[in-house]
């Protein structure tokens, strides 16, 4: 990818873990995300292009072993049923995301109240999370999602990539569009 791509994307990243940070700090106790806590990581999430580029180049540069082993389970990986839920092929067996710097949007706002501007009547979050929870300040929630949404679509704009929701494949078929090239740590296209 290159390096305009990279930091506009970079850039709408930072915008949305902006955005969660102080929802996740003032509702940390209704909060149950933890390292190892991976219920959300069992869906079949589609992303773009721009950010497979991005998870291509924090496998490329894992050792060896751990990318190998990302590789062969999104080889294995297949879409779930809707009474089965798969595991992302980036999860460690301890439900550890490896790609954690490099993880799309999507796996970055899970664990608040999500709104999505296709269904703008609905707000769904974990059902682990904001049990009982009351006093919930939906601007402080929703009004930064608002502009996620309006940056999301900025960038489809600004990196040439299309209409908003064109192009978008599984996490593992993103990962199994590039190779590591051995001995190198480069990825290259298949």
């Amino acid at each position: 990818m290159d390096d305009a791509r990279r930091e506009r994307l970079r850039r709408h990243l930072r915008l949305v873990d902006d955005g969660v940070a102080p929802v996740v700090a003032r509702w940390r106790a209704h909060i149950q995300c933890r390292p190892g806590c991976s219920d959300c990581c069992h869906q079949s999430f589609r992303i773009v292009d721009i950010e497979g580029e991005l998870l291509r180049e924090g496998l490329a540069a894992l050792a060896e072993p751990e990318r190998a082993d990302i590789l062969a389970r999104a080889q294995a990986w297949r879409p779930a049923g809707p009474s089965e839920r798969m595991p992302c092929p980036v999860l460690s067996s301890a439900g550890e995301c490896r790609l954690y710097e490099h993880r799309p949007r999507i796996c970055r706002k899970y664990g608040i109240p999500l709104w999505h501007p296709d269904r703008p009547h609905e707000v769904r979050t974990c059902e682990l999370n904001f049990r009982g929870v009351a006093d919930i300040d939906a601007d402080a929630i929703l009004e930064p999602q608002a502009e996620w949404a309006r940056d999301w679509i900025r960038l489809h704009e600004d990196c040439d990539l299309g209409p908003v929701n064109q192009g978008q494949r599984t996490i593992a078929e993103q990962l199994l569009a590039w190779h590591a090239t051995p001995g190198d740590g480069k990825s290259t296209e298949r």
